[in-house]
């Protein structure tokens, strides 16, 4: 009897088995953090389109009311003491990201946040904020305000690259709109792309947060984009 010679192919199935095991379990986990990732992104683009579709200083309280509804917002600091919504004053919040995908390594957070708001029953403004981070050199921070009335003081209505670095490229990208913004401006403003909510590369580039139809490159210097008004 020679019973090491038969030993040595079952360790060598059992080896490969426990590898090949290791790698069905972990595609199965990626595939169950993306699926449970997947459902916010399409929330997050249908709200998107919802919230673009509301008419400053038409639109109503109960309008607002029912995107929360549907859409989970809540009220965000709507005085220091009260967080309470009134139809006098309100502002409601909603706001997705990739958790649980964001675990995996190498696939960073990305985090979208819209916010509506409504002063005596009227929807005045709204705001959008979509950031990616893929560790200092590869964080992306895109804002919309899109309000009723004139701009904060410094901050005219248009297109703004903020924290440019050497090579041109703006790490933040805000947009100010106003009753007297461009219709065109408007709709390049709104046309995000959302899918770094659910993925696994891709998402660690300007491209990748910002909308296509802005002038987001340029000198290294910050500032309002010339006729981006």
């Amino acid at each position: 009897m020679m019973p090491l010679l038969g030993a040595k192919p079952f360790r060598n199935v059992t080896v490969g088995a426990i590898l090949a095991g290791l790698a069905v379990l972990c595609i199965l986990t990626l595939a169950v953090l993306y699926c449970l990732t997947v459902p916010h992104r399409s929330r997050a683009d249908a709200l998107l389109h919802n919230i673009s579709e509301l008419k400053l200083g038409r639109s109503t309280f109960a309008d607002a009311q029912l995107l929360a509804h549907q859409y989970g917002g809540i009220p965000w600091y709507v005085s220091p003491t009260d967080m309470t919504c009134t139809f006098q004053r309100c502002k409601f919040a909603f706001q997705w990201d990739n958790m649980p995908l964001s675990y995996v390594p190498g696939v960073g957070y990305t985090r979208f946040l819209a916010l509506i708001n409504i002063t005596n029953g009227v929807v005045v403004g709204r705001e959008l904020e979509y950031e990616s981070s893929r560790g200092t050199s590869r964080y992306f921070r895109y804002l919309v305000l899109d309000y009723e009335g004139t701009p904060p003081a410094g901050w005219a209505h248009g297109l703004w690259r903020l924290n440019v670095d050497p090579h041109g490229v703006p790490h933040v990208l805000q947009v100010n709109m106003g009753p007297s913004s461009s219709n065109g401006l408007r709709e390049r403003a709104y046309a995000l792309k959302l899918s770094c909510l659910a993925r696994f590369y891709g998402c660690g580039s300007p491209y990748a947060i910002y909308p296509k139809g802005l002038a987001y490159t340029g000198p290294p210097s910050q500032g309002l984009v010339p006729n981006e008004q």
